[in-house]
């Protein structure tokens, strides 16, 4: 059963002066912040799978020291940041489940949490500590390196990439020693795919039902979809037969791939949240004009409610097909989407030409050329 935050019961008050430090069982989140005097400090709450902050509180710092506390929460992450300053504040949230509490110290750019089961493992954890210390040692080494030294970008780059690969293996094995712990569930969302989906089948029972289990499991869900795609990357090629599937039009009629065979087929993976893929309607307009008797455009909306995606269609003029994916996953996975628009251009025996990821000319030049 998914769980519910109670956006409502958030609470979080200024620290009396006379407020001890000892946090077992006081507030969900106190601490003292070293670089905080009296600040006004934003508190924003975020749950899994929401985009937006779930709870937006204000909390003045007392000579630093500051508590917060939640009533009925779910598992969530906290962000504190300086009011006068909301571009910086804990660049990493804090990790945040029911019953636990969470101490704060250092500074507010760069705090240490402790307290939790999470934060109390990982800081037993040596692997992860060597980790922490190795990525921050390639930040210093980056501010050193200039935007326009090609090669020492390249070697930065190489160097982070074999940082990540090795922190995967590290917390992967970390899980399958430690598949009960909480802490174990917490690296699992931050490994590779593959690395990840494994260690997430070897959590334990009590940590797959504890309040990070739903988020979990949509973590397994993301990195099972990540496998499948690039997976099907190798079938997404020039010269490869288009995948058929079936999608509702506006008016309710599935339509497949398959019945617009003998004809062009421009595949537009879209949605009206995207900048991009507005940006370039005019263009895919002017060349719909242009081709329309040689080639059908199958506009396949992506994310939006159904109410949104049929105004857009109306307002916009978009007189191609226009299908409806909604927040499915199956034919962007088919098609190893990786961003928006993506267009694939379909020959007349249901063959790939080519794909176009992001809005670009070379599109439009291909159907210049073909017609």
């Amino acid at each position: 059963m998914k769980k519910n935050f109670n956006a409502a019961a958030i609470a979080a008050t200024a620290v009396c002066g006379a407020m001890t430090m000892s946090c077992n069982s006081g507030p969900d989140i106190c601490g003292t912040l070293d670089d905080i005097t009296n600040d006004s400090l934003a508190v924003y709450v975020f749950e899994p799978g929401k985009n937006a902050p779930t709870v937006v509180d204000t909390i003045v710092a007392d000579n630093g020291k500051i508590a917060v506390n939640f009533k009925d929460t779910a598992f969530c992450w906290v962000y504190i940041f300086p009011l006068a300053d909301q571009a910086r504040g804990t660049e990493h949230p804090i990790t945040f489940m029911p019953g636990d509490k969470v101490r704060i110290s250092g500074s507010i750019y760069d705090p240490v949490y402790s307290g939790s089961k999470i934060y109390e493992g990982l800081k037993k954890f040596d692997g992860y500590n060597t980790f922490m210390d190795k990525l921050d040692a390639l930040y210093k080494k980056a501010e050193g390196i200039a935007e326009n030294d090609i090669l020492g970008q390249q070697g930065l780059n190489a160097e982070y990439e074999s940082l990540m690969a090795e922190k995967d293996s590290v917390f992967a094995d970390y899980v399958k020693n430690n598949p009960n712990d909480i802490t174990s569930g917490y690296l699992t969302a931050y490994m590779n795919p593959q690395q990840g989906l494994d260690s997430y089948n070897l959590l334990g029972k009590n940590v797959k039902e504890s309040a990070m289990g739903d988020f979990l499991s949509d973590i397994a869900d993301g990195f099972a979809a990540a496998i499948l795609k690039e997976k099907n990357k190798a079938n997404i090629q020039p010269g490869k037969d288009a995948p058929d599937f079936a999608l509702k039009d506006l008016e309710g009629n599935v339509r497949s791939l398959s019945s617009f065979k003998g004809k062009y087929v421009l595949l537009d993976f879209w949605g009206k949240w995207c900048y991009w893929c507005m940006k370039g309607m005019p263009d895919m307009k002017k060349y719909y004009d242009k081709y329309s008797s040689r080639i059908e455009f199958i506009g396949i909306n992506c994310r939006d409610s159904e109410e949104v995606w049929k105004k857009t269609v109306e307002e916009e003029g978009l007189k191609w097909t226009n299908l409806y994916n909604g927040d499915a996953n199956d034919v962007l996975n088919m098609y190893a989407v990786d961003g928006f628009p993506t267009k694939v251009l379909i020959d007349k025996d249901g063959k790939i030409v080519d794909v176009f990821v992001g809005e670009s000319q070379e599109l439009y030049d291909k159907l210049d050329e073909l017609f």
